[in-house]
């Protein structure tokens, strides 16, 4: 497995300075196979929201890739919802590829090499957002570096007996930080700094959308 984090300033996630440029944590990431290597830049807890999101598209986009095991057992997402020039391509760039369970989906980034997800980010490139994918059963590596989750998303969708809420926890606050950073991250123009998108503000990799047979065999397998 590569290493979780490593201290660059000697700050732990908890006591790095909000609005801080440093980082005080960087988590390195790859797909299963090892082929696309990436790391995301914590410089503090609250440069992003700790998320695990229920809701039948992720759990459909899962199933598509072949990689239901990034889903707990009530079909939840880890996420780490964050800005994207926080999120640095370090190997496999060529292997990336871009899924859409529809022409309307959000970009859903993944290692064609072995399907793993990578992240989900919106169509338009230029905004600041990032729901990068983490690993369930590292889930106790995650609760130490970013801490527990924050919020709990779109809890009809979890599957019975998974133990998920009854309902949403705090999904309308984790809103309004993700619409703070994107507003942050528009004022000091910092989409040029996205790994994720060209010299043109095009995607580094090629885009495919689902065919609706395809899309109703993946969403299928939920049940």
């Amino acid at each position: 497995m590569p290493p979780i984090w490593w201290p660059s300033t000697g700050l732990r996630p908890a006591t790095a300075p909000r609005g801080s440029d440093r980082v005080a944590v960087q988590i390195a990431l790859q797909c299963r196979c090892g082929t696309v290597r990436y790391r995301v830049k914590v410089p503090c807890r609250g440069a992003g929201t700790r998320l695990k999101c229920y809701c039948r598209d992720c759990q459909t986009a899962a199933h598509a890739l072949g990689r239901a095991d990034f889903l707990d057992r009530a079909g939840g997402s880890d996420l780490w919802q964050t800005t994207p020039d926080l999120l640095v391509i370090e190997a496999g760039q060529n292997e990336l590829q871009v899924l859409r369970l529809s022409p309307n989906d959000l970009f859903r980034w993944h290692a064609s090499c072995c399907g793993s997800p990578v992240c989900n980010t919106l169509p338009r490139l230029s905004l600041g957002f990032v729901g990068v994918g983490l690993e369930p059963e590292r889930r106790q590596d995650w609760d130490r570096t970013l801490g527990p989750f924050y919020t709990h998303a779109n809890t009809t969708g979890a599957k019975h007996g998974g133990r998920a809420p009854a309902k949403d926890v705090r999904f309308g606050a984790a809103g309004m930080q993700m619409i703070r950073r994107m507003a942050m991250y528009a004022l000091v123009g910092q989409s040029a700094k996205s790994t994720l998108r060209d010299a043109l503000g095009q995607p580094i990799a090629p885009v495919r959308v689902l065919s609706l047979e395809e899309r109703r065999a993946a969403h299928a397998a939920l049940f």
